[in-house]
């Protein structure tokens, strides 16, 4: 039996490994569950689900190895940004005194995805394409800045603060702290935009699969896949130099040249990562079986488009009192309904 733990079962992305997981049907697999909230939805698809300390938190790491220990967990998947760093710094520690694998990436690729402006700078360094970027401050003193641009935050998620200026003035009016920000050429249009996903294992990485996606709200709400040799071969270019290790998202957009140029990397799972697993690349399945020294290749449906939609879950108020009084449960997986339909 290979026992994952996966935390963050209240967001997008650790739903998303936990699908991914459940899809993987060939493996004796033990899916663990750990949020700060009883309410998260994604904890009642687990087999056995925890509250743990918020990552912020000093008693966060105990929260954890609590969990390592009792329940001899193989593989710890962080489902949410704010851990992987810390993650990254202690997956040694973590590997020695639990023999638990930290799927996260090396803490310099960690970094360089956080920093929208260091993902910029570490793309020239390594002669890859990139947009070209300056902060906010140094791009006001431009005379011949190339309107439209886009401002965001350097250290930023799901689109928040992110604002097309079509001139000077508009640029000079965004809000906050200027010192913050940074701006970037816009590149091409809405129809060129994509998300990509790698993984890599042990010093093998995966074949990539770029999907084109329309956003709404900052998430990728419908998706396409493609083949696009120059978009595969320039990803897997970038995920050499970071050393990717576990997965790897990177978004970006094709130039009116078709040269693609990568506006933001995710050291991570994504939260695209069921739409991989679905259309016949599970993310999730590459990196548990290359590890464990099992042939898995990619069989992607190509003619296939991906819908997002709502789901519900109906649950026993009594579930969520046990788990909020004692910190762990069980779910009963008669309670559980999600996109794959009732669990039997």
């Amino acid at each position: 039996m290979i026992t994952v733990l996966v935390t963050g079962a209240g967001g997008g992305v650790g739903q998303g490994i936990i699908k991914s997981l459940r899809l993987i049907t060939d493996l004796p697999i033990r899916i663990l569950g750990a949020d700060m909230a009883a309410q998260s939805a994604g904890l009642y698809a687990c087999d056995k689900v925890f509250l743990v300390e918020g990552c912020r938190s000093p008693r966060y790491l105990e929260s954890l190895a609590r969990i390592f220990e009792a329940e001899s967990v193989d593989y710890y998947i962080p489902g949410t940004d704010i851990e992987l760093a810390l993650c990254a710094e202690k997956r040694e520690e973590i590997a020695q005194r639990f023999g638990t694998r930290v799927v996260v990436n090396p803490l310099n690729a960690v970094q360089i995805a956080d920093d929208k402006a260091l993902t910029s700078a570490f793309l020239k360094e390594n002669g890859l394409p990139y947009p070209r970027t300056w902060s906010l401050v140094d791009a006001l003193k431009i005379d011949d800045l190339p309107f439209p641009v886009i401002a965001k935050p350097a250290v930023g998620f799901r689109s928040i603060g992110v604002e097309r200026a079509n001139s000077r003035e508009e640029l000079a009016a965004y809000p906050g702290d200027h010192s913050q920000i940074i701006v970037q050429e816009l590149i091409g249009d809405d129809t060129r935009e994509f998300t990509c996903t790698i993984v890599g294992v042990n010093g093998k990485l995966s074949p990539v699969l770029a999907l084109r996606r329309i956003l709404r709200s900052g998430d990728t709400y419908r998706a396409f896949p493609e083949q696009n040799a120059e978009v595969e071969a320039y990803v897997t270019a970038i995920a050499e130099k970071l050393g990717v290790e576990g997965a790897c998202n990177f978004q970006l957009r094709l130039d009116h040249d078709g040269v693609p140029k990568v506006f933001e990397i995710n050291a991570r799972f994504s939260g695209t990562t069921p739409f991989c697993s679905q259309l016949g690349f599970n993310p999730v399945e590459f990196y548990i079986k290359h590890d464990q020294g099992i042939p898995y290749s990619p069989e992607i449906a190509w003619d296939s488009a991906v819908l997002r939609y709502w789901s519900e879950l109906v649950l026993p108020t009594a579930a969520l009192n046990q788990l909020e009084n004692t910190g762990e449960l069980i779910p009963d997986p008669g309670t559980q309904f999600s996109l794959y339909g009732r669990r039997s």
